[in-house]
């Protein structure tokens, strides 16, 4: 039974690669990645920009999640490697931290924020905490790193007037940011893949190429 399963998948494999080919004309080398929506929407753009550029026979094949899915995903040996905010601390894979951020509060442009922009001593959680707050879902890197954070400053999340989850914070409007006195709080970014699975050399030359950049930029 295993033997069949694990025939198939490789027929399967080997019919995407064909019709990869058949398609771009060339044999191309495929990376499957699984990124949660930060790295996806920020990072991953101009990452396979650059890796593209110095290996052009390679080709992504990508799949957006949160940080749980996209781990997820590299257990069940769906994709090679992930980019995630989230290190679940999974013995059965690597966590390499490439990059860091700084969590900051996003608000709408109105008259109550402006005012409070324009404060001359830098706001805290608490100038807050009585606002609506839209927070990310369970599973998102974001989410887990928010919960660090309220921990480290004594805030019990019931206090917070949640009202609405989302996986996807992206918004059109103008927007203005605070960063929090009490947050020194960076989160990291990592990649991370399976110790029990043998990387490909185009896979490892990729994970090489996104640890030198942020060592760079």
């Amino acid at each position: 039974m295993v033997y069949q399963l694990y025939d198939s998948a490789f027929r399967i494999l080997d019919i995407r690669n064909n019709l990869l080919e058949n398609f771009t004309g060339s044999r191309k080398q495929i990376i499957d990645l699984a990124a949660s929506t930060i790295p996806s929407s920020y990072l991953l753009p101009e990452l396979l920009a650059g890796f593209g550029r110095m290996y052009p026979d390679v080709y992504f094949h990508s799949w957006q999640t949160d940080s749980s899915g996209a781990i997820n995903r590299v257990l069940d040996g769906t994709v090679d490697l992930a980019l995630t905010g989230q290190n679940t601390g999974d013995d059965s894979c690597v966590f390499i931290p490439f990059c860091q951020d700084n969590m900051v509060i996003a608000t709408p442009v109105n008259d109550h924020y402006l005012n409070l922009k324009q404060k001359e001593q830098p706001v805290v959680f608490q100038d807050f905490i009585k606002d609506s707050v839209i927070i990310r879902e369970k599973g998102s890197g974001t989410k887990k790193e928010m919960d660090i954070f309220l921990e480290n400053a004594g805030i019990e999340p019931s206090s917070l007037n949640v009202v609405a989850r989302m996986n996807d914070l992206q918004k059109t409007k103008q927007i203005l940011l605070f960063p929090l006195e009490e947050s020194a709080h960076k989160r990291s970014f990592y990649i991370v893949y399976s110790k029990n699975r043998i990387l490909k050399s185009h896979v490892r030359q990729f994970i090489h190429y996104v640890k030198e950049y942020y060592q760079t930029v």
